[in-house]
C-alpha cells in the first residue's frame, strides 16, 4: 500500500485527469483518495461545528487539501499526519502562507506519538483502516483529546474483494456491530453513526461514469494505474452494495472526558 501511495503522490500534484476527476466526481478538487464527496465533508463540518479557536487533527491528511479547506472555511487550527512524506512536504510547500493555523507532519498510524490533551477534535476520512489495532489506536487518539474532544471517523466496511459471501458475517455490517463500533466500545465511549451508504453507491456510479470519460486523458499522461485503481474501487463497492454486503457510516463519538487516568 505505502508503494502505492508514494507513486500516487509523485504524480497527482501535476495531473490534470486527476483533478479533473476529483472536480466532477466528488465537487471539488481536494485530491480526495476515499469515498468522501464536498457533501460528506460538509456534513461532518456541520457535525463538530470547529471555530477558530479549536485545534483539529487530520489523521491520514495525504497532501493536506481536505485539512487546508476545513482551517480556510471555520478558521481553525489543523494539524495534519499522513506517513507518505512526498505528501507532506506538498502540503507544507503550498500552505506555508498559512503556517499560522495549518501544520503538517509525517507520522505512521501504528506509531504514533501525539501531544497528550492537545486536540479538540480528531478526524479519520477513511483512514482508521490503516491500522493494525483499532482498539489500541483509539485508545492513543482518546489520549490526545482535550476534555471534551470527540473522535470523527468516516469508514466504510464490507465484504472485502476475493471473500466469499458465505465467510461473511453480514450481522457485522450494524453501526453497533462493525469492527470499529467494537473498538470504541472496548474503549468505553459512546457514539452516534449516520448512514451514508446511499451516498456511496451515488458517488460509486458517478465516480465510474466520470473515469469512463476522463480514461484517454489518463492515458495521455501515463497514470492508468491511477485510473485503474480508482475505477477498480468504484466498481468494487458498487458490486459490494448491490449484494447488501457494504455500508458506509459517518461514526461521531460523544465527548470525551478527562478519563484516561481512571482505564
Amino acid at each position: 500500500m505505502r508503494d502505492f501511495y508514494e507513486r500516487f503522490y509523485a504524480v497527482v500534484n501535476q495531473s490534470q485527469a486527476h483533478a479533473h476527476f476529483c472536480e466532477r466526481a466528488f465537487g471539488r478538487n481536494l485530491c480526495q483518495h476515499g469515498f468522501a464527496d464536498m457533501g460528506q465533508l460538509d456534513a461532518l463540518l456541520a457535525a463538530l461545528q470547529p471555530t477558530p479557536q479549536h485545534h483539529l487533527l487530520d489523521l491520514g491528511c495525504g497532501n493536506g487539501l481536505i485539512a487546508e479547506y476545513i482551517s480556510d472555511v471555520t478558521g481553525a487550527h489543523v494539524t495534519g499526519l499522513d506517513y507518505i512524506s512526498a505528501a507532506i512536504e506538498q502540503a507544507q510547500a503550498r500552505t506555508a502562507a498559512k503556517a499560522d493555523r495549518l501544520s503538517f507532519q509525517v507520522g505512521e498510524l501504528n506509531a504514533l506519538d501525539l501531544p497528550a490533551a492537545t486536540y479538540d477534535a480528531i478526524l479519520a476520512i477513511d483512514t482508521i483502516y490503516f491500522s493494525n489495532d483499532y482498539a489500541a489506536t483509539i485508545r492513543q487518539l482518546v489520549a490526545a483529546l482535550r476534555p471534551g474532544g470527540r473522535l470523527a471517523f468516516y469508514y466504510a466496511y464490507g465484504i472485502e474483494p476475493g471473500m466469499t459471501v458465505e465467510a461473511f458475517r453480514p450481522e457485522t455490517l450494524a453501526p453497533a456491530r462493525t469492527p470499529l463500533a467494537e473498538a470504541l466500545q472496548a474503549n468505553g465511549l459512546t457514539f452516534t453513526t449516520t448512514d451514508f451508504t446511499n451516498e456511496e453507491y451515488r458517488l460509486a456510479q458517478l465516480r465510474k461514469a466520470v473515469l469512463t470519460e476522463l480514461e484517454p486523458a489518463f492515458a495521455a499522461e501515463e497514470i492508468l494505474f491511477l485510473f485503474e485503481s480508482r475505477m477498480g474501487e468504484a466498481q468494487g463497492i458498487s458490486h459490494a452494495i448491490e449484494q447488501g454486503l457494504h455500508r458506509r457510516y459517518l461514526v461521531i463519538t460523544d465527548a470525551v472526558a478527562d478519563r484516561m487516568d481512571e482505564k
